[in-house]
C-alpha cells in the first residue's frame, strides 16, 4: 500500500471487537440481499476469511468483511472482476465501504476525502467584505436589516 491521503488501509476496519448485539452471518446475508449459498462460496475461494456456516456470531470486522465483499457480489461482480477489484487490498477484506471508492481510471481503490464543515463565521466575514468592496450597500442594508429583525427577536423572549 502506499502512503498517500487516499490510502485504502485507512478504511479498515481492526479486528476482534466484539458487538453489544452481534448479527449472524445469515442476518447481514439477508440485509445485503446476498443468498446463503454464495457467502459459502465466498469462504471456501478465500475471498471471506472466516466461515460463515460455523460462525455464530460476527465480530466488527467479520461483519464489516461479508458486508464489503458481499456487496460487491450482489452488485453484479463475477469471480474474476472481483479478483481485479480487490487485487491490491489486503486480506481479510474488512473495508468499511462507506469510507472507500473504487476509481476506475487508475483502477484501485481510494480513500474518501473528508469534507471539513466550513467556519461560518469567516466565511460570513468574507461575504461582508466583498460587498463592501463590491460596494453593495443595498445587499449589505438587506443583512443589517435581518441581524437588527433576529437582535430584537432575542431581546423579547422571556
Amino acid at each position: 500500500m502506499n502512503g498517500s491521503s487516499d490510502d485504502p488501509s485507512h478504511a479498515r476496519v481492526s479486528g476482534g471487537q466484539r458487538l453489544l448485539l452481534p448479527p449472524s452471518a445469515r442476518e447481514v446475508c439477508d440485509q445485503l440481499g446476498l443468498n446463503w449459498w454464495a457467502a459459502l462460496k465466498l469462504h471456501d475461494d478465500g475471498w471471506v476469511s472466516f466461515n460463515p456456516e460455523t460462525t455464530p456470531e460476527l465480530d466488527q470486522a467479520q461483519e464489516t468483511e461479508l458486508r464489503f465483499v458481499g456487496s460487491l457480489v450482489t452488485a453484479g461482480c463475477e469471480p474474476r472482476l472481483l479478483e481485479q477489484l480487490l487485487k491490491g487490498l489486503e486480506r481479510p477484506y474488512c473495508y468499511a465501504g462507506h469510507r472507500i471508492y473504487y476509481d476506475w481510471s487508475a483502477r484501485r481503490w481510494r480513500l474518501l476525502p473528508v469534507v471539513e464543515e466550513p467556519d461560518l463565521e469567516s466565511v460570513f466575514a468574507d461575504w461582508l467584505e466583498s460587498l463592501k468592496e463590491a460596494g453593495d450597500a443595498g445587499q449589505l442594508e438587506s443583512i443589517k436589516a435581518g441581524v437588527q429583525a433576529a437582535l430584537d427577536s432575542l431581546r423579547t423572549k422571556p
